[in-house]
């Protein structure tokens, strides 16, 4: 049986979830961020010195921070009003990042043709709607604008998926199940 997690859930989760995800997280993110993610997102948004960027789905703002850093006017929103909190404790002063809170499926208090790039971060593949939130991206992107989006990918997090351990616990490999599957279930 498919079990559909709506926002109000998620949100939910999330709330409860940001300290301790937030833990894990240093001024480049944690070490996936640090390794892989940022040095590709980073290559593909190009020059950003004031550009208006949007960080769509912030988290704790560490990307929001780096951002900033380069140069850019950021906005950040994030549907979990704990990780707003905690961005907003993470950030010196001198950033002057706007943190909003906001779902990325229907951010109406934002104005159309807003940003020259919008980035969001491993967020795509926890919304509900995620067409929406496309279609969201779409209208505020100026023309010629860039949307930049990662997600995970299915073979790390499908239901089943782990390692296959020899009888001494040794990792033979990892094992992908379900992996077509397109329906929502529990990690």
């Amino acid at each position: 049986m498919e079990q559909i997690v709506d926002a109000e859930e998620a949100i939910r989760r999330w709330d409860a979830f940001a300290d301790t995800y937030s833990k894990n997280h240093n001024e480049q993110g944690d070490i996936h961020k640090e390794v892989f993610l940022n040095p590709t997102l980073f290559s593909l948004m190009g020059e950003l010195k004031d550009k208006q960027v949007l960080d769509a789905g912030c988290g704790e703002g560490y990307l929001s921070r780096l951002l900033s850093k380069a140069g850019s006017n950021v906005t950040a929103v994030d549907y979990s009003l704990r990780m707003i909190e905690i961005a907003q404790e993470r950030t010196p002063v001198d950033l002057q990042i706007k943190y909003l809170r906001g779902n990325c499926e229907k951010l109406d208090t934002l104005e159309d043709n807003s940003f020259d790039l919008i980035v969001s971060n491993m967020v795509i593949q926890d919304l509900p709607n995620y067409e929406n939130a496309f279609r969201e991206m779409f209208r505020l992107l100026v023309d010629g604008g860039s949307f930049i989006f990662s997600i995970l990918h299915p073979c790390f997090v499908t239901p089943g998926s782990g390692w296959e351990k020899n009888n001494s616990g040794e990792k033979l490999h990892w094992n992908v199940d379900r992996y077509f599957y397109e329906g929502a279930y529990e990690q």
